[in-house]
Formats: structure tokens, sequence, C-alpha cells
């Protein structure tokens, strides 16, 4: 298959043997959102477990699974805007921004600029997003990436105890939302050529992303 080029990216990008793998190759300039994060150089070069991480992610029954460096993740603090006014979890659920204690995006964004890269991960199925998520999370943690930690939409309970004061049925998976911490997760996916659209009508597919950062 011919090489696909990244819109809005110098680098070429090749698939991989494996269905819906995407690994960096061919040849191309490193763009601005890496050399200026200290990735140049890197850009195209996604570590061995990256491949890993992503066949086990196709495995779990991802739609896609892409290799990013941080330097590719788009952070907007106006996300929390759409958590605050016209999301029913707001004040309630256990993973929303709004529990006692949660940090500001800006604060999030200064944690997770301290990771180089991780993988995001595509599903039109909201628990299998994140149930890879974390498998991937976990399997990371064991690899030695002691520090990996996941972002996914909690579908662990049909709904959120929180709702209910109960406390959080499973503390050890639940996670935050990708967009939740102050990350514009459109602009992001949309990096890679994943699909993404806001919803017309409730008949609409939808596209749920997690992500993993590593290391």
């Amino acid at each position: 298959m011919a090489p696909e080029r990244w819109k809005g990216e110098d680098r070429i990008m090749e698939k991989d043997s494996v269905k819906g793998t995407k690994t960096c190759g061919g040849t191309g300039s490193v763009s601005k959102a890496h050399s200026s994060t200290g990735t140049a150089g890197k850009a195209c070069e996604a570590p061995k477990a990256a491949e890993d991480y992503i066949r086990k992610a196709l495995e779990m029954g991802a739609d896609h699974a892409v290799f990013f460096r941080t330097g590719d993740i788009e952070f907007d603090p106006r996300s929390l805007l759409k958590c605050m006014f016209g999301c029913s979890s707001w004040g309630k659920d256990h993973t929303c921004p709004s529990r006692p204690g949660s940090l500001k995006p800006w604060e999030y964004e200064q944690i997770f600029r301290r990771y180089s890269w991780g993988i995001i991960i595509h599903s039109h199925n909201k628990k299998t997003s994140q149930e890879i998520s974390f498998a991937i999370e976990s399997q990371a943690f064991t690899d030695g990436y002691y520090m990996a930690f996941s972002l996914s939409d909690c579908s662990i309970c049909p709904e959120c105890g929180g709702r209910k004061g109960l406390p959080c049925a499973d503390p050890r998976k639940a996670r935050p939302a990708f967009h939740s911490v102050g990350i514009d997760v459109f602009k992001t996916v949309r990096k890679f050529g994943l699909p993404i659209e806001t919803l017309k009508s409730g008949s609409d597919e939808q596209n749920w992303y997690s992500a993993v950062f590593i290391e």
C-alpha cells in the first residue's frame, strides 16, 4: 500500500502488516510540534514496546491504535467548559473533574508533559476502549514503565455510584476521561487521520478514544 501522508505533518506513515497499525517509516522532516518538545530525530522512531502495545490493542478489539509523542497532544483548558456545562456527570461521578481534590487542566498538562510517548486507542465501544487502555497500562507497568497511566471514559458501572452517594466500585481501574484533563481530543486524533465528528443525533456512530501515557 502506498505511504499515507498525515495531513498537516511532514512525516510519512505506512500501514503495518497488522491491520490498523501505523508505524513511522519512509522519509520526511520533523514537524514543528515535535522539534519544539525536544523530540527532533525521534518523531518517527517508535520504541519496540509501542509496537507490542499497538498489536495488543488491536488483538483486544480496538478499531485503531496509534503511537504518539507527547508533542502530538493538544492541551486546551477550554475542554473543562464542556464538562462544567451540559454534562450530567458534573458534580456527581467519581472520575469527573469536579470531584474533590481534582487538578486543574493546566496542572494536568504539567504532569502529562513529563511523559514522552504513549498509545491512543480508538473503538466504537466505550467499554472496549477502557478495558484495552487499562490492560495496556497494566502491561506497561509490569514491563518496567512504572509511571504508565491511562485515560478513558469510565464504563465500569452502568451508573456511577457517586450519583447515589456510594464509594467508587473499583478505584483500581477508575480513570479520568481523555478530554477531562484539559486535552482537545478532536484536534489530537485528527492529526492521525482518525475519525471523530460532533454527533448530529443519538443514532450517529460514536467514536470512543482512550490513551495510555507510558514513559
